[in-house]
């Protein structure tokens, strides 16, 4: 076992998980509508929400009780955290009161779902990025990257589904792309459940478990794996669906049923339907643009990293890294395919792209194979990574600080209205639903000091998480390759 490799993956998890608890976001209607599944879950063992409907809009309402409209994915996944919150002393939520911005345990349970899969993604991207040949700076790079500049630092902090259907999708191919072992069948057993629970999570992402499980054929058509391979995932993968019949089932009378079909809210009964769980239509191609360039929801301009990603499946296809290229490929143009036939592809309240989210890690794969370069074209490669990492890190932390969710409405969110209110000069706009700066353990630790500054100076209370993240990459950045071993210590160790 390599301890300083290890180390250096454990100090990339722990930079990324403590620059995710920074931040404490208030509570929309799409965070609620999972957690409130979460807390009647365990406070009162019921899949019914009644008594906290007011908490969200996002909602079912079905033989006259209420319930989350989305897929029990997510919430099951945060029942294991707010147990043990609740062990620990938290209170049970309150019923029938008015909808709330902050409750505790909000923090808590998105800290170790969302947030602990985002540092535990950029830890299997780092893995993935040895296999192709990165050196271990690269790797790290590539890993913070990920993990702060990308909309993966804002999703993190959020109670969504996406970065837990990430990590799901990107932990599967990983364990499918590993060469086969002695334990090949748990392997590929777990990343059969893994694949499946991430359209558990977010129905939306079921092509990509089906590109997963494409890939998964054609090494068995190389002869890569032995057949019965096959029968390991379908196996893992028929224990979520199960899950998610049971509870349709036990919430709504029929296991092909769900809370899509019984949308509470107009506004989106509109969108989805029995026939059309998800509202898709035929793709509509005028949307591709703005998905990818602009400053309204362009991929590219929220994470500029990704830019080395066209490069980069070049690398991989001539270098004849099939596995690595084509799912990468597959999986990013499945979720964009997806988004491009939703009719509410902006993502409502969000940074960037919130529906594209889930293609982030595969998109980076590419970008970990421009990385493996060497001489002056590696040099080049690394510049570029750290320059465009660099962008993406600074405007993720402007988008974080003012509380990450901006109206689909909103043209140009970042000079309309970001950084006027980072300026300070500009008063808050009147959708806006808190504090200038979002709640952050800063912010909260200066207390009544930053009360007293004037607006255009209060970003202070980001200098030690930018303190931190600085200190912790140059620290792991620092650390480069193992030094060979001598003759000497080769002959000694072979004795």
């Amino acid at each position: 076992m390599d301890r300083d490799w290890l180390r250096t993956r454990l100090g990339v998890f722990l930079v990324l998980l403590a620059s995710y608890a920074y931040f404490w976001h208030s509570r929309d209607w799409n965070t609620a509508s999972r957690l409130m599944l979460t807390y009647s879950l365990v406070d009162r063992g019921s899949l019914a929400i009644d008594g906290l409907e007011n908490q969200t809009g996002d909602r079912a309402y079905f033989r006259g009780r209420y319930f989350s409209d989305k897929l029990p994915g997510y919430p099951l996944l945060a029942t294991l955290p707010y147990a043990v919150q609740r062990v620990l002393g938290a209170r049970p939520h309150p019923l029938n009161g008015p909808a709330l911005a902050f409750w505790p345990s909000d923090y808590g349970i998105t800290l170790a779902t969302s947030g602990l899969l985002t540092a535990a993604a950029a830890v299997v991207l780092m893995g993935l990025a040895r296999d192709l040949g990165a050196s271990r700076r690269a790797a790290v790079l590539f890993a913070l990257a990920y993990g702060l500049a990308t909309p993966a630092y804002v999703y993190a902090t959020l109670a969504y589904g996406h970065q837990a259907s990430a990590f799901a999708l990107l932990s599967s191919f990983a364990l499918l792309a590993r060469p086969t072992t002695r334990r090949d069948g748990l392997r590929t057993f777990l990343a059969g459940l893994l694949a499946s629970y991430a359209a558990v999570i977010e129905l939306q992402v079921g092509p990509v478990s089906a590109v997963l499980g494409f890939y998964l054929l054609g090494q068995c058509a190389a002869r890569a794996r032995r057949w019965d391979a096959i029968a390991y995932f379908g196996l893992g993968a028929l224990l979520p669906a199960l899950v998610m019949l049971l509870y349709n089932m036990l919430a709504f009378g029929n296991p092909l049923d769900m809370g899509y079909f019984h949308h509470a809210t107009a506004q989106f009964a509109k969108v989805h339907s029995r026939e059309n769980p998800l509202g898709l239509g035929g793709p509509d191609w005028s949307r591709l643009v703005p998905l990818l360039w602009g400053r309204y929801r362009g991929l590219l301009f929220y994470a500029p990293i990704l830019a080395l990603a066209a490069p980069g499946w070049i690398v991989l296809f001539a270098g004849r890294r099939w596995g690595y290229a084509v799912v990468s490929l597959a999986a990013s143009a499945a979720v964009l395919g997806v988004n491009l036939a939703y009719p509410e592809w902006t993502g409502g309240w969000s940074t960037g792209p919130r529906l594209l989210v889930p293609l982030l890690p595969f998109a980076m794969i590419p970008v970990a194979a421009v990385l493996t370069a060497s001489g002056r074209w590696g040099r080049l490669a690394t510049a570029a990574a750290i320059g465009l990492g660099f962008c993406g890190a600074v405007l993720m932390l402007l988008f974080q600080g003012v509380g990450a969710r901006l109206p689909q409405d909103v043209a140009d969110p970042l000079v309309e209205v970001v950084w006027p209110l980072w300026r300070g000069l500009e008063a808050l706009p009147r959708w806006w639903t808190g504090e200038r700066f979002t709640r952050n353990l800063g912010g909260l630790a200066a207390g009544g000091f930053l009360d007293g500054l004037p607006a255009s100076w209060q970003w202070v209370q980001f200098l030690p998480l930018v303190a931190f993240q600085v200190t912790g990459a140059a620290w792991m950045l620092s650390r480069g390759e193992p030094a060979p071993a001598s003759p000497a210590a080769t002959v000694s160790s072979g004795c």
